[in-house]
Parts: structure tokens; sequence; C-alpha cells
């Protein structure tokens, strides 16, 4: 029996992330019907979002609590307990990569840290799943935290075990530091397999492997379970999902989607906008009921807001019911396209969205910024293509699903 461990597992709150974990998992048992799988949390044990984020996902696999995890406590009293923190977990870990593993683990890590360090130490394979964060922005926060976020890699390493960077997205990444970490990460992977060859394309200072294989996102093969709805038939119903965006950003964005709304409300007959929760964590909704209350009252009751913390593949399965998408969230775009919905994903970070939807031969749906006149335009061009986009989309997914499974003895050599 094959044993595999999912790390960096952040939170069923993050719908996008929990399928890409759930994805991985079918993918995993799929081809390896005996496969032994446990995650890993983001969250260290002492964390509370470690017992309060992995509810849905403990009900599929064992989740065990993080070694070196982030602190996830609010507000700007805790930034210096984080700190303490992070020199502490930066201590422990060269103390552990010093010292003989067994010895320093006995007496470095906590008896619940001590759980995962055996699990990962009899693992076959550890997989850094999907969507995980191997980027960094210019501040030094974001440097620290994808320090933070590589110690596992590092551990392992130090355990001699076959770490997979399965579909994946890496970068941007600044620093010269940072750079040569996720550098040596990348040539002691035993496998990296990305998402989009965007990476390698815009990202030349990282060193990618050269049998380094292009895949896809695993999210799109998430089975969609059937939810109860009332969408008529008869409408033209858009699905949206919007987020909070960066404050120097947030007047462009709510105006362009102030003015895509009342457009298509104006213009196209007999069409609802629908609004859904795609990462409550985040607070969607509430982004979502800030935009709302800025449009003009007359197309309001043509607005339906889905308010339920709805599981991802009933997300999907509710999304498959859209006529068209429009999708801040990369995910929601994703579980979209993969109920064959002509989709536009509206990008604000890195190549994630411009690889994916040039993976799925759609990359002119794809708005890189907050514009009103090029959504506009661009949904009046997808309205137009509905029946060659769905053809397309779905020959694009049983493509990189044939390939997808033939990849996998390369990636786990089972």
């Amino acid at each position: 029996m094959t044993k595999y461990s999912l790390i960096n597992c952040y939170s069923d709150n993050n719908k996008g992330d929990l399928g890409i974990i759930l994805s991985t998992i079918d993918y995993i048992r799929n081809n390896d019907p005996g496969a032994d799988i446990i995650g890993v949390s983001t969250y260290n044990y002492s964390d509370p979002s470690f017992h309060t984020e992995h509810v849905l996902l403990n009900k599929t696999i064992d989740v065990y609590p993080s070694i070196f995890g982030e602190l996830n406590i609010g507000g700007n009293k805790s930034q210096p307990i984080k700190l303490i923190k992070f020199f502490w977990d930066t201590i422990r870990l060269i103390l552990f990569l010093i010292l003989p593993a067994s010895i320093s683990a006995k007496f470095l890590f906590s008896k619940n840290e001590k759980k995962t360090f055996l699990r990962l130490k009899e693992s076959d394979f550890i997989v850094s799943k999907g969507g995980s964060f191997i980027c960094n922005d210019l501040n030094m926060r974001s440097k620290i935290a994808l320090l933070r976020f590589v110690y596992i890699f590092l551990l392992s390493f130090k355990l001699s075990k076959k770490v997979i960077i399965l579909n994946q997205s890496i970068g941007p990444v600044y620093g010269k530091f940072s750079i040569k970490i996720v550098n040596y990460i990348l040539k002691k992977c035993d496998k990296v397999v990305l998402r989009e060859n965007e990476c390698i394309e815009q990202y030349q200072y990282l060193s990618f492997p050269k049998d380094t294989i292009i895949s896809n996102d695993i999210a799109f093969y998430l089975e969609p379970k059937e939810v109860i709805n009332n969408f008529q038939d008869g409408n033209i119903n858009i699905g949206i999902t919007m987020k909070y965006v960066d404050k120097g950003k947030e007047s462009e964005y709510q105006t362009m989607w102030i003015e895509f709304i009342e457009y298509v409300l104006q213009n196209y007959k007999n069409t609802k906008i629908i609004i859904f929760n795609q990462v409550p964590i985040d607070k969607d909704i509430e982004a979502s009921w800030m935009i709302y209350k800025k449009i003009n009252d007359i197309y309001k009751e043509k607005i339906i807001f889905m308010t339920n913390d709805y599981e991802s593949s009933m997300l999907k399965y509710l999304y498959g019911k859209m006529d068209f998408f429009v999708g801040t969230r990369l995910h929601s775009a994703i579980f979209a396209m993969g109920e064959l919905v002509p989709t536009i994903c509206i990008s604000y970070h890195g190549t994630k969205a411009e690889g994916i939807f040039n993976n799925m031969g759609v990359s002119e749906f794809v708005v890189q910024e907050y514009d009103d006149n090029i959504l506009i335009n661009k949904f009046g061009k997808l309205f137009l293509q509905v029946d060659k986009c769905k053809d397309n989309l779905k020959n694009k997914l049983l493509n990189y699903q044939e390939k997808m499974k033939m990849d996998f003895t390369k990636i786990f050599h089972v």
C-alpha cells in the first residue's frame, strides 16, 4: 500500500482549495485504488483554525497538524507573536537539519507535531497539492510568508522523501534569497508538475527541471454534487464571483462591475445575475454587497445572492446551471468551465488565469485590467460563441483528463 501525504491543506472555507484537495484525492485513488492518503494542515495543532477549517476534509481523509504552521490570530497586536513564532520555528528547523532527524524531532517537536512527523517519515510520497503558495510579493511580510511555507519541504528533504509538486503555479518570486530557496526546492523535488507553461516562459530566473510536466488545474475534474435550485431555464443566468481587491484598485474594480451588470441587464432580455459565495473566509459576499448597493435600484430585482455556505462540489453543480460565468475567483471560473459553461475570468495575480485559460483555448476571455468596456466587449464576443466555446471546453477537458491519467506513472512511479 502506497502512502501519500498532501501538505499545506488550507481551509474548507476556500472552496477552490478544498476542491483541489478533493480532486487530488480522487486522482490518486482512481490510479492507485489502495492508496493511503492523509492531509497535513497549514495550521499547527495549537491554532484554533486547525480545529475549525478542516471539518469537511476530515470526512474524506485524516488531517494532521502542521509542524511549522502559520499562526492564525487576528489584530495588529498579534504581529509580534507571529514574528517570535517565525524565529522560533526557524531555529527549530535549523537544528532539525543539523542534527540526526529522529533525535532532534524528539526534543524539538510537540506531541502533536511528532504524530505528523512520524506520518511524513513513513510516507512514500509527500505531495504539495495544487493552489499552494510558492510565490511572493515585493514586501518583506510576503517574503517571510514564503520562507515559512517552504519549511515543510526542507523537513521532507531531510527525511529523504520523494516530494511531488503537483499541478501548481510557481512564481512570481521576488528577492535573491527567495529565488535561491525556490530553485533549491525545484532541484530537490522528485517531480514538478505545473498547471501552466506560462510559469516557465515568464519566470526564467526559476530553474525548472528539464523533465517538468505541464498539466492543468486538477479542480476541473471535481465531481459535482447535486443541489436543489430554482434557476429558471427561460432566463439567461450569469453567475458571478467577486472579492475584495487592493485599496488602490478598489474604485476601478467596483466601477467595472457596476457598469457591466447594469449594461447586461439593460441590453440582454430575461437576464438574471446570480452572485455566489466562493470564499466565505475572505468575505466575498460582503465585498459583493458593497458593489450591489451602488447599482441603480431599477436593476436590483434581477440580482440574486447565493449566500449559503455550499461545499465545493455543490458550487460546481450550481455553476453548471449558469448560461455564462464571470469570476474574479479563479477556481469559480475553473468549476464553471469544468461544467462546460462559457466563462470570463477577472485576473488579479500572476500567470494563473492567463495560463489556465490558455490551456483551455479561451485565453481571449481573461480580463487583466479593471475596465468595464473591456469586460462588456468580451462578454458580447462570448455571447456570440456559446456553442463553439462549449465544444472547445469539452474537447480540452477530455484531452487533459487522458493526459493526466497517462502522467500518473511518470509522476509517482507506481
